[in-house]
């Protein structure tokens, strides 16, 4: 395996991939292998482990390549028999969707799901009804974020009143309560990232977590020049509405930790 230590490096491997340009920071925040054509980037945080991706200039033919699984194969015994799994603590690995049996196969998976890395840089058709989103609190507002969260999705992933959340906008009834609420987080980059949309289990339907979504991009591209998101891949419902406000997926995601030590 080759190590890289420049972000450019494997930007320019990757064809410029949207995921590694506004995911990855520059300069690298932990270590990065290319084994013929498959970067394993070290993932650093909560649930460290390795990235996966196959780059799409990383062979001549990427991109169409039938060899491809084969590739994501040999990457992975390597990260596998070369100790890097020991020596680095990982506790988990992300693999693009379509190789999770091979994941599977050379590895020892356990419990985990998969998941979109969207990206849009363009913002969105108005909605009248943004209008009538208001800025809320991380910390002031922490108390009702977290109780309309759970009543309404416990699936979210979100922190709340950890500070995690730079942005929070909502969309309040006629009586002053929650129907709708969404913030955004930071990616390693700095670069905004949708989080903790959620609408209140009656006002489906309507729309809401479009008009708080619609919200959010359209600030963070006039500040950034871009916006991403994760979205589970079974939540048809999230995505649909993603894919409306200019939202594509750059990198469709196999994550699970390890089982066991390796």
């Amino acid at each position: 395996m080759d190590r890289l230590t420049r972000h450019a490096d494997l930007l320019a491997l990757s064809g410029g991939d949207p995921w590694v340009r506004w995911a990855l920071p520059d300069p690298l925040a932990g270590e990065v292998w290319v084994h013929e054509g498959v970067a394993l980037v070290q993932r650093l945080g909560e649930r460290p482990g390795f990235w996966v991706a196959p780059l799409s200039s990383g062979m001549p033919d990427a991109g169409a390549d039938p060899r491809e699984g084969s590739r994501v194969r040999a990457a992975l015994t390597q990260l596998r028999d070369g100790g890097h799994l020991r020596r680095l603590a990982a506790r988990a690995v992300s693999v693009p969707q379509e190789h999770a049996a091979v994941a599977h196969e050379v590895l020892d998976l356990g419990g985990g799901g998969d998941w979109e890395w969207m990206w849009t840089q363009e913002p969105p058709e108005v909605d009248v009804r943004e209008r009538d989103v208001i800025p809320l609190d991380d910390a002031a507002d922490a108390a009702e974020l977290e109780s309309f969260t759970r009543a309404h999705n416990p699936r979210v992933w979100t922190e709340i009143g950890t500070g995690r959340v730079h942005r929070w906008v909502g969309l309040r009834d006629r009586t002053g309560a929650l129907v709708a609420i969404g913030g955004a987080e930071r990616e390693a980059t700095g670069i905004p990232h949708l989080a903790g949309i959620v609408t209140a289990t009656d006002r489906r339907g309507a729309g809401l977590a479009r008009v708080v979504s619609a919200a959010l991009t359209r600030w963070a591209v006039a500040e950034h020049g871009v916006c991403t998101l994760g979205v589970f891949s079974d939540n048809d419902a999230a995505r649909r509405p993603y894919a409306r406000l200019g939202y594509r997926t750059a990198r469709a995601w196999h994550s699970h930790m390890l089982a066991r030590s390796v």
